[in-house]
């Protein structure tokens, strides 16, 4: 990352992560379970290669006695995005399995159950692909930064 910058992990990392949430969002209920944990694998290689560089590069941003306070907030703010993103995907989940046993005559079947269940994550899946895509365009406009030499660079903690 220091010789080419974050767009080098950034853009291909967020692009495995893109193509293996298309791919989780393709499942079916004969998937076998290797396949998934491919997947998954697939899927975290690619937030690591995300995620080192956007954070080393939002801190780049401070002077070095501001970084302790930088990463606690970066790491407040990953644990409520977390949060926040598996509450919302898991009422996107919910919401598309009850649309799709709502269509079904005989809903409290459990063949009916599991097909609902799938097309919940489907949906779920391919909706945090768009917005992997969003942020992967986002991502075109990473820049490269330098820490500032200054220990206080216009603010002063006390």
């Amino acid at each position: 990352m220091d010789k080419f910058g974050p767009k080098a992990l950034v853009t291909p990392g967020l692009v495995l992560v893109i193509l293996s949430l298309v791919l989780f969002s393709q499942l079916t209920a004969s998937t076998s379970v290797d396949y998934i944990v491919a997947l998954h694998v697939m899927m975290l290689i690619g937030i690591s290669m995300v995620m080192l560089p956007a954070q080393t590069t939002g801190l780049n941003q401070l002077s070095k006695q501001l970084y302790p306070y930088g990463t606690a907030i970066m790491n407040t703010l990953q644990q409520v995005s977390g949060e926040i993103g598996t509450a919302l995907f898991i009422s996107i989940m919910s919401s598309g399995k009850e649309s799709y046993v709502k269509g079904v005559n005989e809903s409290n079947t459990a063949l009916a159950q599991v097909n609902g269940l799938i097309s919940g994550l489907q949906q779920a899946f391919f909706i945090a692909a768009i917005v992997g895509v969003i942020v992967l365009i986002l991502s075109f406009f990473l820049k490269r930064t330098q820490a500032p030499e200054n220990s206080s660079a216009g603010v002063s903690i006390k």
